[in-house]
C-alpha cells in the first residue's frame, strides 16, 4: 500500500473554502439569511450555528495547516465543539426526539424510526465521546500554547482519564463481548479436547523471562 501524502497547500485551501461555504449555509439559516430558513434547522437556531462552526472550523484548520499549528488546533476545537453541541442537544436537551436509524450485521439489516429514548441513547454515547475528546484537545492545545510538555502535565492526564470515562459506554460492551467470546471459545475447546486452551508461545516467553531473572547476578553494592 502506498503511503498517503498530505494535501498540498493549494488543495488544503480549496477544500477548506468549500467546508467554510458548507458551514455558512446552516449558520446563516439560524438568522433567516440565505437559501435555508430557521425552520429548516429542525431545532433551535443554536444547532445551525453549531453546524456552521463544525464545517467552518474544519475548513479554517485545513487552511491554517502546518503554517500556523496553534491556530489549526484552535479551529479544530471549534469544529469538535460544534459536533459536541449538536450531540449534547439531541441527547440531553428538552422536548421529544425522533430520528432515523439502521443497523447492519452480516446478512441481517434493520432500519426504522427511533423515538425519544431510543434516539437519545446513541446520540448520548456519541456526545460523551465528543465531550471527552474535546477536553483532551483543549488541554493539549493549552499545553502546546505554553511550550509543550512537561507543562500542564496533570491537566492533560486528567483530560485523558475524562476521555476514557466518556468512552466507557463504548469500551465496556466491547470488553465484555471480547471476554465472553474468549470464555465461550475456551469452553468449546475444553468440551472437544478435554483440556483448557493454552497459549504456549506466551507461556514460553514468560518462562524464558523468569529464567533470565534467576540467572541475573545481583547488583554489587558500594
Amino acid at each position: 500500500m502506498a503511503d498517503s501524502k498530505p494535501l498540498s497547500p493549494a488543495a488544503a485551501h480549496v477544500l477548506g473554502l468549500l467546508l467554510i461555504a458548507c458551514g455558512a449555509l446552516p449558520a446563516l439559516a439560524a438568522f433567516d439569511v440565505g437559501p435555508l430558513r430557521r425552520e429548516d434547522i429542525n431545532g433551535p437556531a443554536l444547532l445551525g450555528i453549531a453546524a456552521g462552526c463544525s464545517f467552518g472550523g474544519a475548513g479554517l484548520a485545513l487552511i491554517a495547516g502546518e503554517q500556523s499549528p496553534l491556530a489549526a488546533r484552535l479551529f479544530g476545537i471549534v469544529a469538535l465543539g460544534g459536533l459536541a453541541t449538536i450531540g449534547n442537544w439531541v441527547a440531553f436537551g428538552g422536548g421529544s426526539r425522533e430520528c432515523g436509524g439502521s443497523l447492519s450485521l452480516s446478512f441481517v439489516g434493520m432500519s426504522g424510526r427511533l423515538t425519544d429514548l431510543s434516539c437519545r441513547i446513541p446520540f448520548g454515547i456519541g456526545a460523551l465521546a465528543c465531550d471527552g475528546m474535546l477536553a483532551v484537545m483543549s488541554a493539549r492545545t493549552l499545553q502546546f500554547a505554553v511550550g509543550g510538555p512537561p507543562h500542564l502535565a496533570s491537566l492533560v492526564r486528567a483530560a485523558d482519564w475524562l476521555m476514557i470515562a466518556s468512552l466507557a459506554p463504548i469500551l465496556l460492551p466491547l470488553l465484555l463481548f471480547a471476554l465472553g467470546s474468549g470464555a465461550a471459545g475456551a469452553i468449546v475447546t475444553r468440551i472437544r479436547s478435554g483440556a483448557w486452551p493454552r497459549n504456549e508461545a506466551f507461556i514460553a516467553r514468560q518462562q524464558e523471562r523468569l529464567a533470565k531473572l534467576r540467572n541475573k547476578p545481583p547488583a554489587s553494592s558500594g
